[in-house]
């Protein structure tokens, strides 16, 4: 069978060079491109806090949380970029919850609980597709997976999941043991490490982990360092 080589047009450049934008127009579409996302943004977490206060004041924790480990940890500008973002539109789905299961005092019903658990993928499918990051919406949408394969909504299991995932998770449950909540006193910072330190190896991923009780220790002014150490 006869081999057909493509062969570039010698006047491509010169056809096409017309429809090429000037760099200096390219940046001020990104430019105004980055604004809109930002409203949206502001937008969105405007319509949480309307809906659950807590939630909204949890989501905004959880980003001043995650972003100072990874400046603590030196994580690259993009990846305290993206996990900016995660963190403060995590629970962003949850604008699709009714009222009353995310008010609710007692504890959730296997149907309520059902369908609580749906937040995380719509957050991602609001961040993908309404504010448009569709990294940031990976890591949103596998904030509650588990490093055993116990989690949702997806199941993976151990490296299967981003480690901003990973870290996210961590703060999340960090913040959520250490606020006070209508139903139960918060934990102290040494009692939610414990609990986070129980459960490493099934729910969280231990290297993370220690490396969290680490940045803990050296933020708190009490005496975890004493009693919390890492394995």
């Amino acid at each position: 069978m006869k081999k057909y080589k493509h062969k570039k047009s010698k006047c491509f450049n010169s056809k096409y060079k017309k429809f090429l934008l000037p760099s200096c127009i390219v940046k001020i579409f990104y430019n105004i491109l980055h604004i809109v996302q930002l409203s949206i943004i502001l937008l969105l977490h405007l319509l949480l806090n309307l809906k659950d206060t807590y939630t909204a004041a949890h989501c905004i924790r959880v980003m001043r949380l995650a972003v100072s480990f990874a400046e603590y940890n030196n994580y690259t500008f993009t990846q305290i970029k993206i996990l900016k973002y995660s963190a403060l539109l995590h629970d962003i789905g949850k604008l699709l919850i009714p009222k009353k299961i995310l008010a609710k005092n007692k504890k959730l019903t296997h149907e309520e609980y059902a369908i609580i658990k749906k937040h995380s993928y719509y957050g991602y499918i609001i961040t993908k597709y309404i504010v448009g990051k569709n990294i940031e919406a990976e890591v949103i949408k596998h904030h509650h997976e588990r490093v055993d394969g116990k989690g949702y909504p997806d199941g993976l299991k151990g490296n299967k999941i981003n480690d901003l995932s990973k870290l996210l998770s961590i703060c999340d449950a960090f913040d959520a043991m250490t606020s006070t909540r209508s139903y139960r006193k918060k934990l102290s910072f040494e009692d939610a490490l414990i609990e986070l330190q129980a459960n490493a190896e099934n729910q969280f991923d231990k290297n993370i982990l220690n490396k969290f009780i680490y940045f803990v220790n050296s933020k708190s002014n009490s005496c975890i360092t004493k009693k919390i150490k890492p394995e």
